[in-house]
Order: C-alpha cells, then structure tokens, then sequence
C-alpha cells in the first residue's frame, strides 16, 4: 500500500515545493520593488527641497545615479542577499549542531578555525565596501559626461567635438572598468580563500578521525556521516562568503542614499503667511558672498523699491543683478544685512507664502518636458483657463501656438527642444503673467525675442505697472528706457541711480553702457 502512495505522494511533495518557491520568489520581488519605490520616493522628495546651495556644488548626474544605481544596490541587498544569508546561516548552525553531536571533540576543528574566516570576511568586507563606493562615484561620473554630451549635441557636430568628447566618456569608463576589475579580484579571491581555510579544516578532522594522531576517536558509521554532514556544510559556507559581496555593495550603497535622506531640507523660513503682499521691497547694508567664494558678490547694498514701480537694474556681468533675484526669493539665506518686504523681514515669512507672491523669468528659459499649457500653468492644481488664455495672447505665445495642430496642447520635449529659444522665453514669460503675482522679477526675459516680439511683449508689461511691483534685469538697456528708476550696479554695489533721461544726461557709468551698446 505504501508502494502505491509513494508516487502520488511525491507529486504532492514537488507540488507544494513549487508552490513555496513561487511565493517566495514573488514574495521577495514585491519586498525588493517595494523597497526601490519607498527609497526612491524618500530620496526624491528630499532631494527636490534641498537648498540651492547644495545644487551648486553637486551635479545633477550625481544625483540621479544616487536615485537610479545606488537604491537598486540596497534593495538587491535588503531581498536575494539577506534571504541566502539567513537561510544558509541557520543551515550552517542546523549541521554544525549535528557535527557537534556526532563528535564534539572534532567539530573543535571547525571552532578552532572561526576566527580565521572571521578576519578573511572582514578584510574582504571591507574591500568590497570600498570599491562598491568607488564604482558608484564613477557611475554618477559616467550619467554626467553622457548627460552633457546628448544635450550638447549640436555643438558637439558644430565644433567636430567627437573625439574630445569619446576621451572624456572613455576616461570615466575606464575608472568605472577599473574599480569593477578591483572588486572582480576580491570578489573572486574570497570564496577559494575560505574554502581553503574550510578544506584544511576537513583535511585535519579526517586525520584526526582516522586515528593519524588522536586514535579511533568515532565508529565508522559516525565517521561516514559526519564527514557527510561535512560535505553538505561547504555548500552554504560558500554560499555566504559569495553572498558577502552583495550585502557589503547594498550596505555601500545605503550609506550614499541615507546621506542624502539625512540632508536638512531647504529653510522653510518663519510662520508669517501673506496672501498677497503690496510689493514693497528693501535691502538695507547688505552683503553676501557665496559658499566657498572669498570675495563678495553684494557689498553694502542700499535698494528701495515701492509698490507699482518698475525698476531696472542694469551693469556688467558678474555685477550682482541675478543674486539680488535670488535673495529675494529666498534662494539663499540674507546672513548680513536686512531684506524687507512691506517692512517684514523677508525671513519672517515661510518661504512658499514668499514665492507666491513673486513672478521668476529666469535667464535659462527652462521648461519641462509637457504641453505648452501645462508649463504655463505650472504649479497650478487647476488650470483657470480664461487667464490661462490671457497670458498666451499678452506675451505672444498665442501667435505661435496656434499654428500647431494642437494648440497650446502641444508636447515641448525636453527643456523646450520643439520649440525655438524666442517661442520658450515667450512661454516662461507667459507662465510669470498666469501666476498673477504682485511682484514680478524679469531676469533677462526678453533676450532672445526679435525686435517687434520684444516691443509687443515690453508694452504688455508696461501696461502692467502701477498694479504690481516689476524688477527688470538686463543688458540690454532698450528693455528698460521706460523703468521708473534705474539702477547701475558694479562689483555689488549701486554706483549710479535715477530715470534713463536723468542718467543719460549725467554721462557716468550708465552713458557708458549706452556707448558700448
């Protein structure tokens, strides 16, 4: 009878084996994909409310490689490794156990050489940790040069750039070939230095066992079995010292991903909310340098600004003008001097009650990858279409979106490439009317239009003031002849103030700027 059920009941057996190595490998899936999807979220999150600060001294490939490379590396590590580590962990303790109740004087060998691997896996955790950090450095070197040169691609065939560029790929590649080479060494050597120990291990009880030095110690029945048990202990061992690799990449990488998630955020400034402010703006004595800089960008700056006025400000490069923006909008912390807004201190205000108020046109002209409309409207949960359509017409998207197929629902693609640099600066400056703010920061926003879109855009504008406080910074003083005041800024400072008739007449700094123009 039991002849007749062994089949059938080793179907049973295999059935239900399949069935657990199914939900255990669907099982460890779904803890891995869940751990990537938590890690990144949290890294992501994190990552868009760092300081300005922090994205000036680390390139953008850098972080996305942390996102992207690093968080697969701990979710390998916290799933397939730490299951082979436990399961094969308890198998080891399971056999020696065994080994141990069989003959305890001979599985003394095997104590006897615990802290020998002990310090082979901790030399070689280390290694692996070292050049699992290394390999990542290089990975965020590798998604930086290919980031650069795919965005760069038309100066690239324009200047015959393809061979600087495939030294700077190959010289990335090879730092990354050369640190996986290194790991490859450690990783390889690992495994036959602890079966070696091992080997010596079983070497030494099978003489012993066989009487070479210590006499019978075991039957042979015992003897035939515990060098079985022997045999079914190398497997795991060497299991868990190959296992070492993957856990000490996964704990190389978690250390990267939790110093990101253990970054302080951006400020989020004071607990004074503003639906929407007057516009009145004042920088008194103020100074700043930038982090790691040892000259100053703004010295001693006095600067007044009423609500309704438009002002200009006007100097060379490198003068201050685009700092003053971003201190207004709190992009850097005023550590020296006094910033006001309708006579707050601007760290008073929490910094997304601050930023609502302000209107950015940045020099960049960046846009996202979506529709015209949705970068217009960018920020907006729901979209007011009769202002959505009136920021269009006033800064002369509407002219050009039209002529699309789908309008104004028309895709971009990347940082605006369907579109050309005059058709993006007219959608930033179309999605800083939607924000309807009381102050509107123009940084550069009209360098790139021809001369009549420049004109139809600077009118619209104009029309604007008096209802909100405007601040134009530009080169071109074409842009800014009609600006209530205007103000010359060198090295930081304010050299030179008051309307384009008063200062053309002075012939200071100004005139100078219109000749070299």
């Amino acid at each position: 009878d039991m002849i007749n059920l062994i089949p059938f009941a080793l179907i049973g057996v295999f059935l239900i084996r399949g069935l657990g190595g199914f939900v255990e490998g669907y099982c460890i899936q779904w803890v891995g994909r869940k751990v990537i999807y938590d890690l990144r979220r949290q890294m992501f999150d994190r990552m868009v409310r760092l300081s300005t600060g922090y994205y000036d001294k680390h390139t953008t490939s850098e972080l996305v490689s942390k996102l992207i490379f690093d968080v697969e590396q701990v979710a390998q590590a916290s799933t397939t490794a730490i299951r082979i580590f436990f399961h094969d962990l308890f198998l080891c303790i399971a056999l020696l156990g065994w080994l141990s109740y069989l003959s305890w004087k001979l599985t003394l060998v095997f104590v006897a050489i615990t802290p020998v691997i002990a310090f082979l896996v901790r030399k070689l955790s280390r290694r692996f940790r070292y050049t699992s950090t290394r390999i990542q450095d290089t990975m965020g070197d590798i998604t930086h040069v290919a980031r650069e040169s795919f965005q760069g691609h038309q100066v690239i065939k324009a200047f015959n750039g393809f061979g600087r560029e495939q030294r700077r790929f190959d010289k990335v590649n090879r730092n990354n070939r050369r640190f996986a080479l290194r790991k490859a060494i450690v990783s390889s050597a690992s495994v036959p230095a602890i079966m070696m120990v091992a080997g010596i291990a079983v070497s030494i009880i099978i003489f012993l066992a066989l009487g070479g030095a210590g006499g019978e110690m075991v039957s042979p029945g015992t003897f035939v079995s515990y060098l079985g048990t022997v045999m079914l202990l190398l497997s795991p061992i060497k299991r868990l010292a190959k296992v070492n690799e993957i856990i000490q990449t996964g704990v190389a990488a978690a250390t990267s991903v939790f110093r990101v998630l253990d970054l302080e955020e951006e400020d989020k400034g004071g607990d004074l909310k503003a639906d929407r402010l007057q516009g009145r703006i004042e920088f008194n004595d103020v100074n700043f340098t930038y982090a790691g800089e040892s000259e100053p960008v703004l010295r001693s700056l006095d600067l007044s600004i009423q609500p309704g006025q438009t002002v200009a400000l006007v100097g060379a490069s490198g003068s201050g003008k685009s700092t003053i923006a971003s201190l207004l909008l709190g992009f850097y912390p005023c550590t020296d001097g006094r910033i006001l807004l309708d006579g707050e201190p601007i760290g008073a205000y929490s910094t997304a009650s601050l930023r609502e108020n302000i209107a950015l046109v940045t020099q960049s002209n960046f846009l996202f990858d979506g529709t015209i409309a949705e970068n217009i409207a960018y920020g907006d949960a729901e979209v007011d279409q009769a202002r959505l359509r009136e920021a269009c017409d006033t800064a002369q998207v509407s002219r050009f979106a039209d002529a699309f197929p789908e309008g104004i629902e028309t895709a971009v693609g990347e940082q605006g490439s369907r579109l050309s640099g005059g058709q993006k600066q007219r959608v930033v400056i179309a999605r800083a009317l939607y924000k309807d703010a009381p102050i509107m920061i123009l940084d550069e926003a009209t360098s790139a239009l021809d001369n009549k879109s420049e004109q139809r855009v600077r009118d619209a504008i104009e029309a604007l003031s008096g209802t909100r406080t405007i601040v134009v910074i530009a080169h071109r003083l074409s842009t800014v002849v009609n600006a209530d005041c205007i103000h010359v800024i060198d090295a930081g400072r304010i050299v030179e103030s008051g309307s384009h008739a008063e200062l053309s007449a002075r012939g200071g700094a100004y005139q100078q700027l219109l000749n070299q123009q």
